[in-house]
């Protein structure tokens, strides 16, 4: 089976996630009474100046980490490490290695554009073989200069602290050329510090200061599309990539057509997104671009006929002329479910949910597995043709497909799996009540969570019970409140340990021990 969101061949059917990017499909077969629903409670080339070709490598080092981003699995942060521990209970697919999870980076040399003509090394590309830093040398001040020497810049070196302490020196040495420009450096550094932290508000906050010390519109319009489109705010990303586009910023251009290539894609626009992969793909033959237009053509062949329905919060697409009835009960469905996810979660997602409804075939042919009831790739994929009504098994698809879009659009890439499905579960009505004995025998008989949650590598039918039940213990404890906190700091860059060890007190394994605890007490 192939995936259908990064086309990774040899996806288990045992296992509902693709274990390169991800992806999550909807469950098939796990068959459950009828629960009740949770009630709601103009081009322009202007002429480049010596700040601008130091940007033009110095971006392309944050343009290539944040790209990089682009395609990674959701959950990678939480591979164990070497040699820990694992009792999970039918634990089947081993964890990616570190080097295969890594990205290392080269460097090359280029003119620094300042009078002493002082070399700086800056990032050039990406490199599997190389793990030197990108440095950008400051030049060695004349015996006579009161200008103390500053320390050259790193990924790993610059700080805000020596970024204060050189826009100090700038301002006190206005005329001295230089400065300004590793003032603009360090900007430029700390901003892709943040993207690879995905900081993205902090980065927000270097790119707009480097305006102060002459960054050039075109440049910095360049770094908000990046910023953006790593966020997926698609319609502020296309607008910043169409103005760095009509700027001429020639290093950058691939990647400006293809993140506004990405947009229409995922505002459903899918002969617009082949056309700006397609230019993309003349400037720069990269397979991060041949996936993305290799993915759009597969939709257009899947769906090229379809009727497309932009609503309020959706935008929903199926065969006109086979689906109508059934394309209008899933769009009640959906708009219910809307509400009700709006209620409980305390907050909506900022763009519309795109929805495809599909005939079981063409579900296959873009990557849903025979067994999956749906999934969720960005956009909400299930097969309904020949449907007369929407059973409750569908209904729940829906429901829980949706649910992963919301915690998607609040935390990004960040959260992992267990948070997905935990919350996706407990919004369909599952409590810990509904496992507890299962999940008390399995403890009883000697196995752990502990690695095998933050990982995802449990048994699925054991998986899916006590991601559920440690959500639900979140929230007798912390609320949905505490919820909604974790996912907001998730996305805002937090890592998983930090959040949870400020809202509930425990990193991950932590509380995954305590909820052992009180399960083996209620339930062992």
């Amino acid at each position: 089976m192939n995936c259908s969101k990064c086309g990774f061949q040899g996806v288990p059917s045992s296992d509902p996630s693709c274990p390169k990017c991800g992806v999550v499909f909807g469950k098939l077969g796990r068959e459950r009474g009828p629960r009740p629903r949770p009630q709601p409670q103009h081009s322009v080339t202007p002429e480049r100046s010596p700040a601008s070709r130091l940007f033009n490598v110095v971006a392309m080092s944050v343009l290539m980490s944040g790209a990089a981003y682009y395609g990674l699995q959701l959950y990678e942060h939480y591979v164990p490490s070497e040699g820990s521990p694992e009792t999970s209970p039918a634990s089947s697919i081993e964890p990616r290695s570190a080097d295969e999870r890594g990205i290392v980076y080269g460097v090359q040399a280029v003119e620094a554009p300042d009078a002493r003509g002082a070399q700086a090394l800056v990032l050039g590309g990406l490199s599997s073989e190389s793990s030197e830093p990108e440095v950008i040398a400051a030049p060695e001040p004349e015996p006579s200069s009161p200008i103390p020497r500053l320390p050259d810049l790193t990924r790993q070196s610059v700080t805000p602290a020596l970024l204060e302490r050189a826009e100090s020196l700038a301002r006190e040495y206005p005329g001295v050329e230089w400065l300004r420009e590793y003032v603009l450096a360090a900007h430029f550094l700390l901003a892709g510090q943040q993207i690879r932290a995905r900081r993205f508000r902090e980065a927000l906050t270097y790119v707009n200061g480097s305006e102060d010390w002459g960054a050039e519109a075109g440049d910095i319009a360049t770094l908000r599309a990046v910023i953006f489109g790593e966020q997926e705010e698609w319609e502020v990303a296309k607008s910043w990539a169409k103005t760095a586009i009509a700027y001429g910023q020639t290093s950058q251009t691939a990647e400006m057509y293809h993140i506004v290539g990405k947009a229409h894609y995922y505002q459903q626009e899918i002969s617009k997104s082949v056309e700006f992969f397609e230019k993309a793909l003349d400037l720069d033959e990269s397979a991060k671009i041949r996936t993305s237009l290799n993915k759009a053509l597969s939709e257009v062949r899947a769906g090229g006929g379809n009727k497309t329905q932009r609503l309020a919060h959706f935008i929903v697409s199926y065969d006109g002329g086979a689906m109508e009835s059934t394309g209008r009960m899933v769009i009640d469905t959906m708009d219910r479910s809307y509400a009700s996810l709006k209620t409980q979660l305390g907050f909506e997602p900022p763009e519309r949910v795109v929805v495809i409804l599909y005939t079981r075939r063409d579900y296959n042919e873009m990557g849903g597995p025979d067994w999956s009831a749906g999934l969720f790739d960005g956009k909400i994929r299930v097969p309904v043709r020949g449907l007369q009504r929407l059973d409750e098994k569908i209904k729940t698809t829906l429901h829980h497909e949706l649910a992963h879009a919301f915690i998607h659009a609040r935390a990004g890439k960040n959260a992992p799996r267990w948070i997905h499905e935990g919350i996706a579960e407990y919004v369909e009505g599952v409590r810990t009540e509904d496992n507890g004995d299962l999940l008390g025998r399995i403890l009883r008989e000697g196995h752990s969570f502990e690695t095998c949650l933050p990982t995802a590598r449990c048994d699925p039918r054991m998986f899916y019970p006590a991601a559920s039940s440690i959500i639900d213990y979140v929230i007798q404890q912390r609320g949905m409140g505490g919820i909604r906190d974790i996912l907001t700091a998730l996305g805002e860059g937090e890592d998983m340990d930090s959040t949870l060890r400020r809202i509930v007190g425990h990193d991950v394994r932590g509380l995954i021990r305590d909820w052992e605890h009180f399960i083996k007490r209620r339930y062992g």
